[in-house]
C-alpha cells in the first residue's frame, strides 16, 4: 500500500529500538559503547507493535537490513545498517534464528507480514550510493561473497566535498552508478526486496550523492512495474530550488522537508518570527509561499529531527530554555502542534514522543527508554514531562486522522506576526483553525479575526463559520464566531486547534 498524506510515519533505528531474545553477551553486542551493536531486532519490533498502535502511527520506517561489513574497532560498528557488504541478504544481528537460510529475506517478510496484519505499512531504507568500509569487491579481493566488482566504483580517495556525486561520503567506497553493471545489480536487488517481502515504500538514502542517470533506470523499471511502491527521497538539502528537482525530474513521490525543518528550528529554538513560514503582507518571502516550486508540496515529509541531524529537538529546546524541562516541553509541544496541522506527511523519530534527548551522532541514536513505558503501553505516571509530551502527540495524531482538512485540505493564513500564527484548513465541510503563540509572555491583548475580509475564502466556508462555536481539541475550550469574526488570547508557548 502506498504511503499517503493520511499516514503518520514513525522512524526507528532497529538496533536501538527493542531487543527480543538477544543475549547481551552475544558477539558484537555492547550497550556501554554508543557506536556498537545494542541488539535491537525484528522480534523486538513485533513485540512493540501494541505500543506503536497505541501511539497511533500507521507507517514504520526501519533502517537498512543489509548484511553489513564486519567493522570492529573502538570507534564504530555497522549497527545503523548503512555499511553494506551484501545488498541481497539480511544482517544476522537483526533476527533470531528460526531455521531459515542465513541472511534469508524470509526474516524481513515475517516482520512485514506481522506489521501489515496490525495495519502498519513498512518503509524499507535503501542504500545504493556506497558500500561499507573495506568492501572486498572494492578492494578486488578474491574472497568476495557478492558479485560487486572493483570497476563499479568511482575514484578511490576522492572527497565528497570536492565532488558531491562521485566523491566518497565519509570515506565510504562510492558506486559509479553510470556503470551499467552497478546499476543492474542495484535495480535487481531492489526488485527482489519488493517481490519477496511485500514492502510498501522505499526510502532512498543519500539521494543527492547518486548519479542522476540512475533515477531514469529506477523510474523505468521500479516505478514502471511497481507503481504502488512509494519512493521517498532523502536529499539533505535546505535550498528549495535545489531540493525540488528531485520531485520534478527524478520521480520521487515524497522528499524529506529539510527546508521546513530548518525553519522550525529557527522559529521555535532560535526565536525567529513566524514570518519564516508566511510573510505578513504576502510578499513571497515565507517558506510556504514557495510551495509552487514543488510538484506536490503536500507529499513532503515533515520532521523535527532524525538520526542525521546534529541534535534531537528536545535537546535543542532545553538549550533554548536554559535547561528548564517544563518550558522545553512547552516549546516541543508547540512545534509538534505546528507539524501536525501543516501540510505534508508527519514523521516522528523514535523517542520524540517521550522527549528523548541527544546531541550529535551517535548521541542522537540512544536506545529507546522502555523503562518509562508501562504495561498498557503508556508513559508511567511518575514521568510527568515525558507523559505530557506523549499524550500531546497522541491527541495530535487522532486530530489529524479525524479531520481531512489537516491532511487533504486547502490552507490559508489568517494572521501572522513574529509571535502569533493563525491559519485555516478546510476540506468539504470540515474546517480547522490553528492558533499558535510562540511568545515568552502571555498575550496582553486579544486578536480579532474577521473572515469576511479574506477574498480567498469561499462564500460557502464563510457561511459555515458564521455564528458557529469552535471547540478546541487540545484544551476543550470554546471560541464563538459572531457574524464571521472571533477573538482569541493565548498564554505563552501555547496553541489551540479549533474544529
Amino acid at each position: 500500500m502506498a504511503i499517503t498524506q493520511q499516514d503518520i510515519m514513525y522512524f526507528i533505528l532497529t538496533d536501538r529500538f527493542y531487543s527480543k531474545n538477544k543475549s547481551a553477551s552475544e558477539k558484537g553486542l555492547d550497550k556501554k559503547r554508543a557506536n556498537a551493536y545494542h541488539g535491537g531486532n525484528f522480534d523486538g519490533i513485533i513485540e512493540k507493535i501494541p505500543y506503536l498502535k497505541n501511539l497511533g502511527i500507521t507507517a514504520l520506517w526501519i533502517t537498512p537490513v543489509y548484511w553489513q561489513v564486519d567493522v570492529e574497532s573502538e570507534k564504530s560498528q555497522a549497527y545503523h545498517g548503512y555499511w553494506a557488504l551484501d545488498f541481497n541478504k539480511v544482517d544476522p544481528h537483526l533476527y533470531n534464528d528460526k531455521g531459515y537460510e542465513a541472511g534469508s529475506r524470509k526474516y524481513l517478510k515475517e516482520l512485514i507480514d506481522t506489521l501489515h496484519n496490525a495495519g502498519i505499512k513498512v518503509i524499507l531504507d535503501v542504500v545504493v550510493n556506497h558500500t561499507g568500509y573495506n568492501h572486498p569487491g572494492h578492494n578486488g579481493n578474491k574472497i568476495n561473497p557478492t558479485s560487486i566488482q572493483a570497476e563499479w566504483f568511482n575514484q578511490r580517495g576522492l572527497s565528497c566535498e570536492k565532488d558531491e556525486i562521485e566523491g566518497e561520503l565519509a570515506g565510504l567506497p562510492d558506486f559509479n552508478l553510470d556503470h551499467p553493471d552497478a546499476i543492474d545489480y542495484h535495480i535487481n536487488s531492489i526488485i527482489s526486496w519488493i517481490t519477496e517481502t511485500g514492502i510498501d515504500a522505499l526510502r532512498m538514502d543519500t539521494a543527492k550523492h547518486i548519479e542522476r542517470g540512475f533515477w531514469n533506470y529506477f523510474k523505468t523499471q521500479i516505478q514502471g512495474k511497481f507503481p504502488h511502491i512509494t519512493l521517498i527521497g532523502e536529499a539533505l538539502i535546505f535550498n528549495i530550488d535545489e531540493l525540488t528537482n528531485f520531485q520534478k525530474f527524478w520521480g520521487f513521490d515524497c522528499l524529506f522537508d529539510f527546508p521546513v525543518q530548518q525553519a522550525i528550528n529557527k522559529v521555535f529554538l532560535e526565536n525567529y518570527g513566524f514570518t519564516e513560514f508566511e510573510s505578513s503582507f504576502e510578499n513571497g518571502s515565507g517558506i510556504f509561499e514557495r510551495d509552487t516550486a514543488y510538484s506536490n508540496q503536500n507529499r513532503m515529509v515533515s520532521l523535527l529531527d532524525n538520526h542525521d541531524l546534529s541534535f534531537r529537538f528536545m535537546t535543542g529546546a532545553l538549550r533554548t530554555c536554559n535547561g528548564d524541562r517544563n518550558l522545553a516541553a512547552k516549546v516541543m509541544k508547540l512545534a509538534l502542534t505546528f507539524q501536525f496541522t501543516t501540510r505534508g506527511i508527519p514523521q516522528l523519530y523514535y523517542g520524540t514522543e517521550v522527549g528523548l534527548e541527544g546531541g550529535s551522532d551517535p548521541d542522537n541514536r540512544r536506545d529507546f527508554p522502555w523503562n518509562i513505558i508501562n504495561s498498557e503501553n503508556n508513559v508511567s505516571e511518575k514521568y510527568v514531562i515525558e507523559k505530557e509530551i506523549f499524550v500531546h502527540i497522541q491527541k495530535l495524531i487522532a486530530i489529524r486522522k479525524n479531520n481531512a482538512a489537516l491532511h487533504a485540505g486547502t490552507h490559508i493564513c489568517l494572521f501572522v506576526d513574529c509571535f502569533v500564527y493563525v491559519y485555516m484548513n478546510w476540506f468539504s465541510d470540515n474546517v480547522v483553525i490553528t492558533l499558535l503563540h510562540n511568545g515568552w509572555e502571555d498575550m496582553y491583548l486579544p486578536i480579532k479575526i474577521d473572515f469576511n475580509t479574506f477574498q480567498k475564502i469561499p462564500t460557502r466556508i464563510k457561511k459555515i463559520i458564521e455564528n458557529k462555536t469552535f471547540n478546541c481539541e487540545l484544551t476543550e475550550n470554546k471560541i464563538e464566531a459572531k457574524n464571521g469574526c472571533f477573538e482569541f488570547q493565548l498564554k505563552s508557548k501555547s496553541s489551540m486547534i479549533l474544529i
